[in-house]
């Protein structure tokens, strides 16, 4: 199966917007249609639905710097996958797929991401990807950064 990311379209929105969640997660992200709408007015936030194959089964959402920002920080705002394909390998694709991404980006120094403390899942996750924990933030989630110093992008 192949797993690529593909921007969020007028054709895929009602697909992505509406990929399910296990109960007990909904109550930790926003919703897809909140972040794509959120999206729209923030030309700094970026798409993306993840596909395998040719059916959307996740989606993210990324931030660059905000104009003038030149702090070199992007953050990963939002990443779900759909309830009935998560545990198949598709969301470390995905994550893999987005970094490369995101690195390709001019000015780029490091990548942030958060998530609950007591989420263990997701510290193993990202701590797979060389990220670390560096703090609590005002909002009780933990934040844990990638540092891409010498990335492609990096400086261009």
């Amino acid at each position: 199966m192949s797993i690529t990311l593909r921007p969020v379209t007028a054709d895929n929105f009602d697909e992505v917007a509406c990929l399910p969640l296990l109960a007990y997660q909904r109550a930790y992200l926003a919703s897809n249609a909140y972040s794509i709408a959120e999206a729209s007015f923030f030309p700094h936030l970026v798409t993306r639905a993840v596909y395998a194959d040719e059916r959307p089964v996740g989606f993210m959402m990324y931030a660059k710097p905000a104009p003038g920002d030149e702090s070199g920080e992007f953050g990963i705002w939002r990443f779900m996958i759909s309830s009935d394909h998560q545990g198949k390998g598709h969301g470390r694709k995905a994550l893999e797929l987005l970094l490369t991404e995101m690195r390709a980006c001019a000015g780029l120094r490091r990548i942030s991401i958060s998530y609950l403390p007591q989420n263990e899942h997701a510290r193993r996750f990202y701590a797979s990807f060389g990220f670390l924990e560096t703090e609590i933030d005002e909002d009780g989630e933990m934040v844990a950064v990638l540092s891409c110093e010498g990335s492609v992008g990096a400086g261009l």
